[in-house]
């Protein structure tokens, strides 16, 4: 986009540690920041010669930027989310992007009446061994799948901040902090089939020893008890398929986990941190391979904003990034998780057709 007015709206250490490095490489100029500590507003402002503010509703009436990145609490997801829309923006937001499915349902109504695009942050997907075995399954290889899981789990990863741990601010815990992000890689790799219930457990196991159990640096708090889950688990049920998700902060495992299986009647996937095997009957014997490249590029946010601006050059969300509607339906996933969690039951998902579809399409 030639001269696009960029903004950011929360400078915490995501972006700072995430974000701008990759659009510095790339040479995307941010031209307005926002964030209610003044002084990361003024350091962020001397950092990168952007206009500073810490009030984002007089960002966007000041300045009208063509594309906002959020990336605040939460639960502010969804309603900085819509005022950006309504004043004409593309928008960016760090994933859960809302906290409730009704919330999710009015981000992808808007932006569709707004002509907006609206992109979720679920980097995850950049990862190599992701698209390769998106392709061995989009080609194929892999056949009709049947049984899907996902892990996500860590020793000592709880976060400090009481922007992830306070209900007020964050909602929910570990399954809208990395429970997303496994939900919409399964999601993802399996075209997204239709939900149709879940079955979960939610437990808060460690809030009286989060330092004991986190490898952040913590920041000079008031002491407080974390407010939200640290683990939760899942069964999820498709038309045809069945999937099983497991996510913790802190558990005492023998190592930190990110996995994620798919299983074909051709051939199964077997993604484990960086690496990834595929399984496959050949002549009758069992092999298992992995592919002889590069696992990674570079960094995730580099691809991720790369395809960001081209997504906004042809004005439509291009893949493999998540869309509007596919992140709602990670939302309608979670909230039935939070919901069978505390009505300890099956809850079934109720939906819209016109959202799966539009769903299906971008895969």
């Amino acid at each position: 986009m030639h001269d696009m007015k960029f903004g950011i709206i929360g400078l915490g250490g995501w972006v700072v540690g995430g974000h701008l490095p990759a659009l510095t490489e790339l040479g995307i100029k941010v031209d307005y920041c926002v964030d209610i500590d003044e002084k990361r507003v003024k350091d962020f402002s001397q950092k990168t010669g952007c206009k500073g503010y810490t009030d984002y509703k007089e960002m966007l009436r000041n300045e009208n930027p063509d594309l906002v990145l959020i990336a605040v609490p939460h639960s502010l997801h969804a309603s900085i989310a819509l005022d950006a829309i309504n004043n004409d923006a593309n928008v960016y937001v760090e994933k859960p992007m809302a906290t409730s499915f009704s919330e999710a349902l009015n981000l992808a109504e808007a932006s569709r009446k707004r002509n907006k695009l609206l992109i979720v942050g679920h980097e995850y997907r950049f990862d190599q061994p992701v698209l390769i075995a998106k392709k061995l399954i989009m080609s194929g290889e892999v056949g009709k799948i049947y049984h899907m899981r996902g892990f996500y789990i860590r020793q000592r990863g709880i976060p400090t901040s009481p922007t992830f741990l306070k209900k007020d601010l964050a909602k929910g815990g570990v399954v809208f902090d990395i429970g997303s992000h496994i939900v919409d890689l399964l999601l993802f790799l399996s075209g997204f089939p239709i939900p149709r219930s879940v079955t979960a457990k939610t437990h808060n196991i460690f809030s009286e020893d989060k330092t004991k159990f986190s490898v952040y640096p913590s920041p000079t708090l008031p002491n407080f008890k974390i407010e939200v889950e640290d683990f939760g688990s899942a069964y999820l049920n498709f038309d045809d398929i069945s999937a099983y998700i497991e996510v913790s902060w802190a558990s005492y495992i023998k190592e930190n986990r990110r996995e994620m299986v798919i299983l074909g009647n051709k051939g199964g996937i077997h993604i484990e941190n960086a690496t990834l095997n595929f399984i496959k009957n050949i002549t009758d014997e069992l092999f298992i391979s992995s592919p002889l490249i590069s696992q990674q590029r570079g960094s995730l946010y580099r691809e991720v904003w790369k395809t960001v601006m081209d997504s906004l050059s042809k004005g439509t969300v291009t893949y493999p990034l998540c869309t509007v509607e596919q992140g709602a339906i990670d939302i309608a996933i979670l909230e039935g998780i939070y919901k069978s969690a505390s009505e300890n039951r099956e809850v079934k998902l109720d939906i819209p057709e016109w959202l799966i579809r539009q769903s299906q399409q971008a895969t």
